[in-house]
């Protein structure tokens, strides 16, 4: 996979009041990008999943423990797979 650096300018005292190194503000930063541009469906699972650099199973625990539901179903599109689970 090819990348591309970014830069972040942060002022010093969030990582104080956050009591987190570097490395582990990226990393966060990584995974709440990846979470809420999954929320939004502007990335699929699999590609937020490596934006946050996990593997599928761990970036879903992550996403429950946030409360973002792993499937995106509208009402819709929930009652026709209920419909399509009940003809079987």
């Amino acid at each position: 996979m090819k990348t591309i650096e970014l830069r972040l300018n942060v002022p010093e005292e969030i990582l104080y009041t956050l009591n987190e190194t570097k490395t582990d503000f990226i990393k966060q930063m990584k995974l709440y990008t990846a979470m809420e541009l999954y929320k939004i469906q502007k990335l699929s699972m699999g590609k937020a999943s490596e934006l946050a650099e996990m593997n599928k199973v761990d970036f879903m625990f992550e996403l429950g423990k946030y409360g973002i539901p792993v499937i995106n179903y509208d009402e819709d599109d929930f009652k026709e797979e209920v419909e399509r689970i009940m003809k079987r």
